[in-house]
């Protein structure tokens, strides 16, 4: 990925990297030469630049930092980070140890991150909301879908009949290459400009309460839809050859145990990025995350300034 515009300045920030995988040891590099001070924990050593701080624990890492950073996948509904070398549990007691102004910045923010946050007065940052984020994520995202297609079924991707369920940001990148690889390309959206949008594409428009009359004819299906869409009654619909590529988080918007009962090979695939292409995907947090930490604090800073 080539950089673009001028690097954000963390000057006299002190970041704690709770976590992650070889996309956090990218971003920490990117952090260090934006002039931040950073201390890991949970966070892969192999690759880390020097001037980072491996912290002997999670305490030690959090102690006094303006900024707490968590993978883009959050943590669960426990606060346990989920992707992480050594066990992370995000607490109060851990967040306490934290600068008192500190923000928290997270791809995923459950219901007990924003708890334990707000209980301190902690400033919470859903870092998945960010466009620029969210739209070069969803490249490595649609990749990564396209082959496990393709390891799962015997034909080609081109001239199969493909559903895309879903129309946002993860999903348009999808439709298109799907389409560029010379599938037939359905586009399954709840808005009507969204549906106009695929139609504008060249692909075919499915508004939600047709999906019945759709399905039968599909060979891939991939849900991007964070909610149940492929209930029991429409995996039924499928042929016994269908294959269904589920990128919602978890537990997707697939009734896998209809898709099993049915003979219907049916995969949950989150967090894509990481998986099939680390590299890329830690170079896109490195590019966008100072940036949006850079912008969180500016505009404390602009809220704080006298006459506001």
């Amino acid at each position: 990925m080539k950089e673009a515009g001028r690097v954000a300045n963390l000057s006299g920030l002190s970041i704690c990297v709770f976590g992650g995988d070889r996309r956090e040891v990218e971003l920490v590099c990117a952090l260090i030469d934006s002039g931040a001070h950073v201390s890991c924990f949970g966070t892969p050593t192999e690759g880390l630049r020097s001037e980072a701080v491996v912290a002997p624990s999670a305490r030690d890492a959090c102690a006094g930092a303006d900024a707490v950073i968590l993978p883009l996948s959050g943590t669960d509904l426990g606060g346990n980070v989920k992707i992480t070398s050594r066990p992370v549990a995000v607490t109060r007691e851990l967040l306490a140890m934290a600068d008192s102004a500190a923000m928290v910045f997270s791809g995923i923010v459950r219901p007990c991150l924003a708890a334990e946050c707000a209980a301190l007065g902690l400033a919470v940052v859903d870092t998945g909301e960010d466009d620029e984020l969210a739209i070069l994520n969803s490249i490595p995202s649609a990749e990564g879908a396209i082959l496990m297609a393709m390891q799962a079924t015997p034909f080609t991707i081109h001239n199969s009949n493909c559903l895309v369920i879903g129309s946002g940001r993860t999903g348009l990148t999808l439709a298109r290459m799907l389409h560029g690889l010379g599938a037939h390309v359905w586009v399954a959206a709840r808005k009507a400009k969204d549906r106009a949008r695929a139609f504008e594409m060249g692909m075919e428009p499915v508004d939600f309460p047709d999906l019945s009359h759709c399905l039968p004819q599909i060979d891939i299906v991939f849900n991007t839809a964070p909610a149940l869409v492929l209930d029991r009654s429409l995996v039924y619909t499928l042929r016994r050859t269908a294959v269904i590529i589920d990128l919602a988080s978890t537990p997707g918007g697939t009734d896998f145990v209809a898709a099993a009962e049915r003979g219907i090979h049916a995969e949950l695939a989150p967090g894509l990025p990481g998986k099939v292409a680390p590299l890329t995907a830690g170079r896109i947090l490195a590019r966008v995350i100072p940036r949006i930490i850079e912008n969180e604090f500016r505009k404390r800073e602009r809220e704080h300034e006298p006459g506001r």
